[in-house]
């Protein structure tokens, strides 16, 4: 929510805000909202968005949830200027970046058309959000071409995504800690790794 309106005196906002800009002067990032929410930044040829709640402008009225804890801040109108400044018609890779994804009720079908038509012109090759659990996928609106390659991104204390993306191929899979239970204990880590969540698949123009 705005600074001044959160429920414990602290403003995640505020603080976010104030983070983007450091990483804004440092460099680290290139292009921020006028909120200071959300930003950009380049990897080489590939091109990040990071949108934050989901790719939105207000929430939707049929959301049941409250809308100033649940309000994207106009993040896919940042995310349309964006591409507009950054990609153009270059046909350079994009990777959006938020927390939820096609498979929760925060962020509804009407808004995932609405980001579809917004962006279908560009080369969105992933998308990688959590909230709802880990694993890959792909999703697309009727009688779209090519689907969106999703990744979601799981919990940190458990494992974590390897993402390599190449000029023709994206190479995913998720590293995570092999847990057992126990009689005495619940997903105890014997210290070793395994793999789960594999994709292969090339990447190119729509």
């Amino acid at each position: 929510p705005p600074p001044g309106k959160e429920k414990n005196g602290f403003s995640v906002r505020a603080q976010v805000a104030k983070r983007t800009d450091l990483r804004l002067k440092s460099g680290r990032i290139s292009h921020v909202s006028e909120n200071g929410m959300h930003y950009s930044w380049d990897w080489g040829p590939v091109h990040f968005v990071q949108l934050n709640i989901y790719p939105a402008n207000r929430q939707h009225a049929g959301v049941r949830y409250d809308p100033v804890w649940h309000d994207p801040q106009m993040s896919l109108a940042f995310f349309v200027d964006d591409l507009k400044a950054t990609v153009a018609d270059s046909g350079r890779p994009v990777v959006l970046l938020s927390h939820c994804g096609f498979d929760t009720d925060w962020w509804v079908k009407d808004d995932w058309l609405a980001l579809h038509d917004a962006v279908k012109d560009y080369n969105i090759i992933l998308y990688m959000y959590g909230h709802s659990g880990t694993g890959v996928g792909h999703w697309k609106p009727d009688g779209a071409e090519k689907p969106v390659t999703t990744i979601n991104t799981g919990q940190t204390e458990k494992g974590f995504f390897v993402v390599q993306i190449t000029a023709t191929r994206i190479r995913a899979a998720y590293r995570i800690k092999n847990l057992k239970s126990t009689p005495f204990a619940k997903d105890e880590w014997d210290g070793a790794w395994t793999w789960k969540y594999f994709l292969n698949e090339p990447i190119g123009k729509k």
